[in-house]
């Protein structure tokens, strides 16, 4: 820690003190709960969740995370002495391991557990976190087996904190509805701007623009502009090519503020387009509203996949034709290169459903895949983002999913 940099602070962080301070409790409890006396966090939201510890490159010689101990409730943090300025403007970390900046990484993790133990942590049963996108799951492991060595019991445990995190506070929920009107007003600029000739990364750059200067930091996912042959290119980023009269065009980015996300997808139509496209996207347009009419607080999250399935049931979409996907997943804290949590409305792993509960934020996709030939394009679709209040559901990204017509 260096102290002359931390008075230099002249900012406000993203929540104040006590908002770290409730999360730590939270965090605590669950460990009591799972039967943990302590954990290995490695996984960058969950790091950045508990500490504000935020930065933008998983150095492959930085053995970073910090170690949350069940009794305190406090947390020593490491990473290397190349991040001394990162760390000291962080002032949630006030106990701090540095590794050096070169060298063997096993070396660090060994010295870092060693410097854990001699606080008088590391015993009894520890989590630790294998499966994220921070330190190499072999250097977790290893530092478990540090661990082991000195008598503790370990165990694979991810998705602790990541249930924590689910429900947000009210101040998250405060910042999460910031980033969906922000969604929606960058989504009414591009709709105004698409024009024939312009580029698909010059969406790209309207995106960016519009909202770092209204305080946003970069998604945890890159943003995907597709317009003609590329409008399904589900995951793909702007390509060097020009929008078309015809064309159908998919726009699908996240407002990131303070790494919280909200997710809007639309599709547009440049000028006139085939009118099987436009019936398409009529017959989706309402699921988001039959997602939000059919869900309470109390439900199981499986409850949105069930309201949108009923919903195309009668629709008359033929989802085995056209589906690419039609389903969500939770938002929250995301760094790249990945933002999706493991909770979905059908589950893609064996996970227990979560109970919908004021304060959980998920989105929903309705994305297609059109092999027919049909001119102007290769796929359509809508995302949404939802909260759940006390009252129900909210749409934080509420505005038309039929096709609009731009640049006519």
């Amino acid at each position: 820690m260096e102290s002359a940099i931390r008075d230099m602070i002249d900012w406000e962080p993203p929540f104040p003190p006590q908002e770290y301070a409730d999360r730590r409790s939270k965090v605590k409890a669950a460990l009591e709960m799972a039967g943990y006396d302590g954990m290995v966090v490695t996984e960058p939201r969950d790091y950045y969740y508990l500490s504000g510890h935020d930065h933008i490159w998983q150095y492959r010689y930085a053995v970073t995370g910090l170690y949350f101990d069940t009794a305190s409730g406090a947390f020593v943090f490491f990473d290397n002495a190349s991040h001394k300025n990162i760390i000291s403007t962080t002032p949630e970390i006030t106990d701090v391991i540095y590794g050096p900046r070169k060298g063997s990484a096993p070396d660090h993790v060994n010295s870092i557990a060693a410097q854990i133990l001699e606080r008088g942590y590391g015993k009894g049963r520890i989590a630790i976190q294998p499966w994220s996108y921070g330190l190499h799951p072999d250097l977790v492991r290893a530092m478990g087996q540090c661990f082991r060595d000195a008598g503790a019991d370990i165990i694979e445990d991810d998705g602790v904190i990541e249930d924590v995190r689910l429900y947000k506070s009210p101040l998250e929920v405060n910042v999460m509805r910031r980033a969906g009107g922000l969604c929606r007003d960058t989504m009414a600029l591009v709709r105004d701007a698409m024009r024939p000739g312009m580029m698909e990364y010059e969406v790209d750059a309207i995106i960016s623009h519009d909202l770092i200067k209204n305080g946003c930091g970069h998604p945890g996912i890159r943003t995907m502009v597709a317009g003609g042959a590329r409008s399904g290119n589900h995951h793909s980023p702007p390509a060097h090519r020009a929008f078309k009269s015809g064309d159908v065009v998919h726009v699908d980015f996240g407002a990131c503020l303070h790494r919280y996300h909200v997710n809007l997808s639309r599709s547009f139509a440049i000028g006139a387009i085939d009118p099987r496209w436009h019936d398409l996207m009529d017959r989706s347009a309402g699921c988001s509203q039959a997602i939000a009419d059919g869900v309470q607080p109390g439900d199981p999250f499986s409850r949105v996949q069930e309201a949108a399935d009923g919903f195309f049931a009668t629709s008359g979409v033929d989802r085995a034709r056209f589906e690419w996907f039609i389903g969500g997943y939770v938002l929250g804290i995301a760094f790249p290169p990945d933002w999706v949590d493991r909770h979905r409305p059908q589950p893609f792993d064996l996970v227990q459903v979560p109970v919908m509960k004021p304060g959980m934020v998920f989105n929903f996709e309705v994305q297609y895949d059109v092999f027919d030939g049909w001119p102007g394009g290769s796929g359509a679709g809508w995302i949404d983002s939802y909260l759940m209040t006390e009252n129900g559901l909210e749409i934080l990204t509420d505005m038309p999913r039929e096709l609009v017509m731009v640049g006519a």
